[in-house]
């Protein structure tokens, strides 16, 4: 059997890597593993270089790891995942529920066709999860993402309806979530994540108005995120709750942070949640 490890030097952490023991351990799993690296430079298609191999064992942060699900989908390889991230909120989250490495059977959540490992989010903070540059983020580790935190500290008004699992919801929004995970930018806010119960959960934040509607949404955030939800919430400026299919219609086309990738142009948009469709082995 053959092995295909692939290191997204670009990562926070790649430089961490402990590549010896890596490929030993992987070895042991598949016998023949050939190493390639990459990073935002010289970017390869992780289907198309993976043609031939058994496994594929990607070396990166969330987003290297969605980018391998999704050049992966529908086809028969086993994936690795080994967390180099600035956060690694996807691996802290199978962790915290088999409490550390193995094989994990997982749900994976859908965008308009793009897949997600652990959240599709829109507004207020959402753009720190792609706008930091690596080079920043490999010198400054988590410091980079409070500096653009600050930058992004805005109302953001969307105007939309949703359709939940047949259910009707209807506002204008500063942040629209759908969280397949634990954890979001280190926040362990989502008490009622499962991993294979085929829901997601879905947070909706409405827009605050007024002279103070800064802190408005300061004590909205620090609700949802600060405190967290053991429970399903709701009350007039928030919406918590599990589902399975939510159907978005906005006036304007929303921009989608997808695992900490850039989704745009989402006006009329559909978010799936795909019970046990996907299977990753955790090392690191």
């Amino acid at each position: 059997m053959k092995c295909l490890l692939l290191i997204n030097a670009s990562s926070g952490n790649s430089t961490g890597i402990a590549e010896e023991e890596l490929i030993k351990v992987l070895e042991g799993l598949y016998g023949d593993v050939e190493k390639k690296v990459y990073d935002v430079d010289t970017p390869l298609d992780i289907g198309e270089v993976s043609e031939g191999f058994d496994a594929v064992a990607v070396c990166g942060g969330d987003g290297t790891f969605n980018y391998a699900v999704n050049a992966l989908r529908g086809k028969q390889r086993d994936l690795i995942f080994v967390p180099c991230g600035t956060f690694n909120d996807c691996a802290h989250t199978l962790k915290s529920v088999n409490g550390g490495k193995g094989v994990y059977t997982l749900d994976i959540g859908e965008l308009n066709g793009r897949l997600f490992n652990y959240v599709a989010a829109a507004g207020s903070f959402t753009p720190i999860g792609y706008k930091p540059k690596p080079k920043y983020k490999k010198i400054f580790k988590r410091l980079v993402y409070y500096f653009y935190a600050f930058k992004e500290y805005k109302v953001y008004r969307m105007k939309a309806r949703l359709n939940i699992d047949g259910e009707q919801e209807e506002g204008c929004y500063t942040l629209i979530m759908a969280v397949n995970s634990r954890y979001v930018f280190g926040f362990h806010f989502n008490r009622l994540y499962k991993p294979d119960d085929g829901n997601a959960q879905l947070l909706l934040i409405r827009s605050p108005e007024g002279p103070f509607r800064l802190i408005k949404m300061f004590l909205r955030f620090f609700r949802a995120f600060f405190i967290g939800f053991d429970a399903p919430y709701e009350n007039k400026n928030i919406v918590f709750r599990s589902f399975r299919h939510c159907r978005i219609e906005s006036e304007n086309p929303i921009e989608f942070c997808v695992d900490g990738e850039l989704v745009s142009g989402v006006k009329n948009g559909s978010i799936l949640i795909h019970k046990q469709k996907g299977k990753v082995i955790l090392l690191g």
